[in-house]
């Protein structure tokens, strides 16, 4: 492994979204807070539509998304790049008393079969790893023709990058000035925790572009309008225009053609 692929482990090693370390919660209570915090996903993404279907998530967190698969009836396998997320997402399944299979794996190099799985989903990973491209090639050798790739990426075009990222850290702090990239910016504040080595922002369009070099189909949404500001994380707003939606997450789905 090399020198930054270590790092860049080592940081989700020690910040998993969603694994509630450092406010110990019952798996009721976090399934709660997650779907309440963000509320449009049951209705977008639909958890309760795919029974008998076999799922691969990319990038399992705290394990809830997961445990919402299975609960509904799917067949689900979930890999992480990190050894916490793995054992908090088990140990998630094991309270919630679902049967998943969740391992360690690079998502660059899939250990599965050629059209094994029916949908693949992955929640605010894949603009976490350098060379996506090498990642998008395995989902769509791991899908079976027909099969969907789903999931989140982060908005460049969002109210939060342009204040809580771009202003308050960029400008306000001096950090641009000083000769940080807004690349950097992005790694560095877009996490609760600074130290994550990797965040691409994607406007809708270079969503799309990326997407359309290996799947069709692509449909792509804006949810999640929230703010972070210096003394509080994810404040939510209303805007009258809904279709100049500011939102943090870009949510997508695409088929696999061919």
């Amino acid at each position: 492994m090399d020198v930054e692929t270590t790092k860049v482990r080592e940081f989700w090693n020690s910040s998993v979204p969603m694994t509630f370390v450092d406010k110990p919660m019952t798996y009721e209570e976090k399934r709660r807070f997650r779907y309440e915090l963000q509320d449009y996903m049951q209705d977008v993404f639909k958890f309760d539509s795919f029974k008998g279907k076999r799922i691969l998530e990319i990038g399992v967190g705290g394990g809830l998304d997961t445990s919402e698969f299975l609960r509904n009836g799917a067949e689900v396998v979930s890999v992480d790049f990190s050894q916490l997320s793995v054992k908090s997402a088990n140990a998630l399944l094991k309270e919630a008393k679902l049967d998943g299979n969740i391992s360690l794996s690079d998502a660059k190099r899939l250990p599965f079969k050629d059209a094994e799985f029916d949908v693949v989903y992955s929640f605010g990973v894949i603009h976490h790893i350098p060379g996506v491209e090498k990642v998008l090639e395995e989902i769509k050798r791991v899908l079976r023709p027909g099969g969907v790739f789903m999931g989140m990426v982060y908005n460049k075009d969002s109210l939060l990058y342009a204040y809580s990222i771009i202003y308050l850290h960029g400008i306000k702090e001096g950090l641009l000035a000083q000769g940080m990239s807004e690349d950097e910016l992005a790694a560095r504040f877009s996490e609760r925790f600074t130290g994550n080595r990797h965040t691409k922002m994607y406007s809708a369009d270079d969503l799309k572009d990326t997407l359309g070099k290996f799947f069709g189909n692509i449909w792509i949404g804006t949810y999640y309008n929230t703010i972070d500001t210096p003394e509080k994380r994810k404040i939510k707003f209303e805007i009258e225009n809904k279709s100049n939606d500011l939102g943090w997450h870009l949510i997508f789905k695409a088929t696999k053609i061919n």
